[in-house]
Parts: C-alpha cells; sequence; structure tokens
C-alpha cells in the first residue's frame, strides 16, 4: 500500500481489521517516515535516521 505524508511517499505493509476499527501506524511505516510519536503533544515528530553498513 502506498502511504503520503506530506510531500512524501512510502510504500508500506498494510493489515486491515474489522470496520470501524482505529486507525494504526505501525513501527515499519513510521520508520520509514523517519517519525516518532510525540506522547505530550500528540504529534509525529522527525527523528534522525542512523546510516549502518557492513563492514568487511
Amino acid at each position: 500500500m502506498s502511504l503520503r505524508i506530506g510531500d512524501e511517499t512510502l510504500t508500506s505493509l498494510c493489515i486491515f481489521g474489522d470496520e470501524g476499527s482505529q486507525t494504526l501506524l505501525g513501527a515499519f511505516t513510521l520508520e520509514g517516515f523517519s517519525l516518532a510519536p510525540d506522547p505530550v503533544n500528540e504529534r509525529l515528530v522527525p527523528v534522525a535516521g542512523l546510516l549502518m553498513t557492513l563492514l568487511d
């Protein structure tokens, strides 16, 4: 499924719940958009990503 937040679009995993279920963004999607929840202000905030490489 394709998701868009602002100007950024990301293909993400999607699981469908029962009709009327509350929408929930999972960890996979939040990490893909480099976002984290701010529970105090009830919003999503950008987080710095960590680029990891394999060392030979």
